[in-house]
């Protein structure tokens, strides 16, 4: 069923007109606000401040699925899982904007290429280069995260604990990217995504050059301190080398056809390692591994 749910979540993110969202949530930031104004709230120790702002309200909704599920068969839970996935993977939101962007380079268009990435793909905490090999460097990163973020670590954890694990990494994502969040606040973000980045880096391998990667994986394997973005960036670098040479992403030299090209071999590994997830998850769900 998990496996029914997630293609159906995917087939209407694909076809329908969905609004373009951020990769903020309106509602958590309103929800967050509302308890910060108050002093004594704030004074709290920031472990609570966690279970009050993510652990509660996920065990909260949760708990109202598991009643919703008793009726009508279960048929209204299952509506109402489809939305809350198509809700989630909504926010990826660059699918548009990276066409945008891939189609600038193509043209040659390096100066609409970098206003694209600056107002839709970038960092704000990292400032963009100039030149089209820096600046593809560093979109390639942004959208590698995003992807993982907000597609790959909301379906693992929907896999492993069904609505509470993708509410559970919905709200630790967006309390870790609020403003308002206290400066450790990411770390309980870092913890959730530690297994889910190291199996998609797996996954990177074996739909790329596997032999390559796998060093590189192994390296990654045990590394508690290392970010998620730096594991599945080096990783997938590794897997879309050759077996002569390693994949060097800055040897593009300001050239923005071949940036395009190199953009599309990105894009192709994502498509390859999601293709692999999906037959995963087909195969749990008929061996009876997953309901």
């Amino acid at each position: 069923m998990k496996f029914l749910i997630v293609f159906i979540a995917l087939l209407l993110q694909n076809n329908l007109p969905l609004p373009q969202r951020s990769t903020h949530s309106r509602s958590f930031a309103r929800w967050m606000n509302f308890w910060l104004k108050g002093a004594r709230f704030n004074r709290l120790p920031r472990h609570l401040k966690y279970l009050w702002m993510v652990i509660m309200p996920t065990a909260l909704v949760a708990a109202g699925f598991y009643f919703i599920e008793q009726m009508a068969w279960g048929l209204i839970a299952v509506v109402l899982e489809v939305a809350l996935l198509l809700y989630v993977l909504s926010h990826i939101s660059f699918q548009r904007h990276f066409k945008s962007y891939l189609q600038d380079l193509e043209r040659g268009d390096t100066q609409g290429a970098y206003h694209c990435a600056e107002r839709f793909l970038a960092i704000p905490e990292i400032e963009l280069a100039n030149d089209a090999a820096t600046l593809n460097l560093q979109v390639i990163r942004v959208i590698l995260h995003r992807w993982f973020e907000y597609f790959f670590l909301m379906v693992f954890w929907y896999m492993v604990a069904d609505v509470a694990g993708v509410l559970l990494a919905w709200f630790s994502v967006q309390y870790a990217r609020s403003s308002e969040c206290d400066a450790k606040g990411w770390r309980y973000l870092h913890w959730l995504e530690w297994i889910p980045a190291r199996l998609l880096g797996l996954t990177f391998g074996l739909a790329g050059n596997f032999v390559r990667a796998l060093p590189v994986w192994q390296s990654f394997l045990w590394q508690a301190q290392t970010t998620s973005a730096d594991v599945l960036y080096q990783v997938a670098c590794r897997s879309l080398a050759s077996n002569g040479e390693d994949k060097q992403w800055h040897r593009v030299d300001e050239n923005a056809e071949m940036a395009a090209q190199e953009l599309k071999e990105w894009h192709s590994l994502h498509l390859r390692s999601m293709s692999i997830w999906m037959v995963v998850i087909a195969v749990a769900t008929i061996g009876g591994w997953l309901l």
